[in-house]
């Protein structure tokens, strides 16, 4: 309830005259309620994970405006880790949905008429799939922190992705390497191409 609370309080804000809205976003909640709200409407997926990245390092919040209820100390530090755990993972999907923009699931004879557009855009897949394992990697450092630290906050998705973290369900480095297999063998096809077609223009010369 209170993240909803809070959702709709920045709907009401974004309708406020220009000089509210013109106060810079400070704290980490502020950055990821905003991106919340433009999470799977807005195409600019490199603008969200800023706004995210943002969140990671800004301050939180006092305890009584967090997004979950806090009574304990030991609920702030679990929500704390939590909430950047959960940070992590929308970063790693964001990552993720950038590689499938330049991706492909199939190299079919006659993509290869592209194939040098192909191997710079699979390149680009590539990038992006290897910074997701990354943020991964600081998702799974918090997920340790907030397991140490006993207690439950009411934001059941986060509580749940612990869980799933914890029990192998949601192994993203699995995902990711899997992507990066496939892309690799669709790479070597690429490029095998483009080596008959760079012998063939030698011998013809």
């Amino acid at each position: 309830m209170k993240l909803k609370f809070f959702f709709i309080l920045l709907i009401m804000l974004l309708f406020l005259p220009e000089t509210v809205q013109a106060r810079r976003l400070y704290y980490a909640e502020e950055f990821y309620l905003y991106v919340l709200n433009l999470y799977y409407i807005n195409p600019n997926l490199e603008r969200n994970i800023r706004f995210m990245q943002w969140a990671l390092r800004a301050p939180f919040d006092n305890p009584v405006r967090s997004l979950a209820l806090i009574k304990t100390e030991n609920d702030f530090i679990r929500y704390k880790a939590l909430f950047k755990m959960h940070v992590n993972l929308l970063i790693i999907d964001s990552y993720l949905q950038l590689a499938r923009r330049f991706d492909k699931e199939h190299v079919y004879f006659f993509n290869l008429w592209y194939a040098k557009h192909l191997k710079e855009s699979f390149q680009i897949a590539d990038y992006y799939y290897r910074i997701g394992l990354n943020y991964w990697e600081e998702a799974q450092k918090y997920a340790e922190e907030a397991d140490r630290t006993p207690g439950r906050i009411n934001i059941d998705e986060w509580e749940d992705e612990l869980y799933q973290i914890q029990l192998g369900e949601l192994n993203y480095e699995t995902i990711i390497q899997s992507q990066l297999e496939k892309l690799s063998f669709r790479m070597s096809t690429v490029e095998n191409y483009l080596e008959k077609v760079a012998t063939a223009e030698e011998e013809t010369e």
